[in-house]
């Protein structure tokens, strides 16, 4: 990489001239954000942020719920998230896709290539939902059992699964909608959106649970319909606002060729990556398994402190695929990479401040999902080690969407595939199956993969930002 002090100086400059005329069919939003490139990512990041936030209470909120269900519920729950993982790891491969591509389009000023890719995932992805939850309802008790579940453990994750696979191409449809928006440089109404989503969800929740008593079929009911409430208020939002760069039509519902190749291209890398995290998630508590539901139940109750941690970094990350994305497609290399340089050393920051106060008070944060005494031991444990972990976490998630927002996919799965199944899941089962470890074993195994991870992200992004033109791909898009 270049000196970092060089590459500022010229992304205060390119605030400065970065302001001349944008003609065409280009939005007022470019504009906006050509002329301050640090502003603009941030008027993306905040939203986002708050929107994750509201969702991460949710998630604390409705873990605390089952939780107070009982052990054998919460480890449940555990051996559903990664299968559920998996099941819409194309949804935010999708995702991350129209927002790239609709954001390059803006950045080109192509209107009909934003439509094509509007419309072209909504259709395609309603029938991966149906297909993906088909799958799910044809075997999700049998995935169970393989993952490690026993007795009563599995009977309570069919009862949460199947409610969700039923309802797979609402969740399908909910990401492209809000992905559209995201593409344009809109995050506020998607945060807006998420928040009603999520409110309603945490009001179900409390009352499919503890008032109706329905247990983990009430948390997936709960679930569903506020799924169902996104939907629809993303829908009327699209259809009757009067002035957008993507309009939504019929015709562009047909898929074209052309464009499902486009999307695909960048969202089949984006959800292998997904599905490789999912993969390492049930290795994992297939290693912990071994140590008894107590220890798979503490991993996923610490967890949920990572997500705590890592929500800025998200937010951060996701405005740098619209952000870049719409530099890349205006053709603007200055600004792609000083906007990289100044999202990887906002998220480090915020990584090893956040993690090391979560460390800190972690024994507080546990008990919010666990009052078991062996649970909250592990759940310590495990997060004395991510605090080392949390600033290696921010790299290569702010590497591999950076480079999404340029058009590439399959350098974020390289890097997600070497930290978990290459690196991560050998030296933990090594650790605890061979070397006879105790569990600290597994959270070794899980810092080794990060730190080859780092260094395999700075050299991917010294060679496709630095030592090639990282426009060209999204420029050539539109030819």
């Amino acid at each position: 990489m270049p000196d970092t002090h060089t590459t500022d100086q010229k992304a205060d400059t390119s605030e400065s001239t970065a302001s001349q005329p944008v003609t065409g069919s280009r939005t007022d939003r470019l504009q906006e954000f050509l002329d301050a490139p640090r502003r603009a990512l941030w008027i993306m990041a905040l939203p986002m942020i708050a929107g994750m936030a509201v969702h991460t209470m949710y998630i604390v909120a409705d873990t605390a719920f089952i939780g107070s269900l009982g052990t054998d519920e919460l480890a449940a729950a555990t051996f559903v998230a990664p299968l559920f993982f998996l099941m819409i790891a194309l949804t935010m491969g999708l995702g991350t896709a129209v927002t790239a591509v609709v954001a390059q389009s803006v950045g080109r000023g192509d209107s009909d290539g934003a439509d094509a890719a509007a419309g072209t995932a909504i259709s395609s992805g309603l029938f991966l939902g149906v297909l993906f939850g088909g799958v799910g309802l044809a075997s999700g008790r049998w995935m169970l059992a393989a993952l490690g579940a026993e007795g009563r453990v599995v009977d309570l994750g069919w009862e949460y699964f199947q409610v969700l696979a039923a309802f797979m191409p609402l969740f399908f449809v909910s990401s492209v909608l809000r992905s559209i928006l995201a593409g344009e440089g809109d995050a506020k109404t998607p945060m807006i959106v998420l928040t009603i989503s999520t409110l309603a969800n945490i009001v179900l929740d409390a009352l499919f649970i503890l008032v109706l008593g329905m247990g983990l079929r009430g948390a997936a009911i709960a679930t569903t319909l506020a799924v169902v409430i996104s939907v629809t208020v993303f829908a009327v939002l699209l259809l009757r606002r009067k002035t957008a760069f993507v309009r939504l039509r019929v015709s562009a519902l047909i898929p074209s060729r052309e464009v499902l190749v486009k999307l695909y291209g960048l969202a089949i890398p984006i959800a292998a990556s997904m599905v490789v995290m999912s993969a390492g998630s049930i290795l994992f508590n297939l290693i912990l398994a071994d140590f008894g539901s107590v220890a798979v139940a503490a991993y996923g109750a610490a967890s949920k402190v990572d997500m705590i941690v890592v929500l800025p970094i998200f937010g951060l990350s996701g405005a740098a695929v619209t952000v870049v994305g719409m530099f890349a497609g205006a053709g603007r290399s200055d600004l792609v990479r000083s906007t990289a340089l100044y999202t990887y050393r906002w998220a480090i920051t915020l990584a090893a401040v956040i993690g090391g106060t979560a460390f800190l008070t972690s024994g507080s944060i546990l008990r919010i999902f666990t009052s078991d005494p062996t649970a909250l031991a592990i759940g310590s444990t495990y997060l004395g080690f991510m605090v080392f972990s949390y600033p290696m976490m921010a790299v290569g998630m702010t590497t591999g969407r950076l480079l999404q927002g340029l058009g590439h996919g399959f350098p974020a799965l390289f890097i997600t595939t070497l930290r978990v199944l290459l690196v991560g899941v050998p030296v933990a089962w090594l650790a605890v199956s061979v070397f006879d470890q105790s569990i600290k074993g597994v959270w070794i195994g899980i810092l080794t993969g990060g730190v080859c991870a780092t260094i395999c992200s700075v050299l991917m992004v010294r060679q496709l930002m630095w030592r090639s033109d990282p426009t060209l791909k999204a420029v050539a898009a539109g030819v």
